[in-house]
């Protein structure tokens, strides 16, 4: 029974967000976790490695998105993005060396957030909120 009502709450918030939407959400989120791990030198080792980690996933399936034959973005876009993924993936593993800050992480996911949001404006998904 939960699972129907998850996969109904998900085709439901589909339709009713649109796609970019919903990235924006995803991206907020996770962004979220990452200003929160980056609060200060008190915070749990684990708290950081859990926002790098859901960090990864996000890029990971972004990535696999846009290296699908049947992507529809333009190639060189495409090929920004995965970039951008590996790019996140090797910084977070550099957080947790110690060896970098969280802020470029934040500062990509930013980026990616506001661009959404003015492509959005441009070209709002089909069934999204205005």
């Amino acid at each position: 029974m939960h699972a129907n009502a998850a996969a109904a709450y998900a085709k439901v918030s589909t339709t009713v967000l649109g796609p970019r939407s919903i990235e924006q959400k995803v991206f907020r989120q996770i962004t979220g976790l990452l200003s929160a791990a980056n609060e200060g030198e008190n915070v749990p080792m684990s708290r950081i490695a859990d926002a790098v980690y859901r960090n990864s996933q996000l890029w990971t399936l972004l990535a696999a998105d846009v290296a699908s034959d049947d992507n529809a973005l333009d190639p060189a876009l495409r090929g920004q993005i995965i970039s951008l993924a590996l790019y996140s993936q090797r910084t977070g593993q550099a957080v947790l060396r110690k060896e970098a800050s969280l802020d470029a992480l934040i500062d990509i996911n930013t980026a990616i957030m506001n661009g959404l949001e003015g492509a959005g404006e441009a070209a709002p998904a089909n069934g999204s909120i205005q």
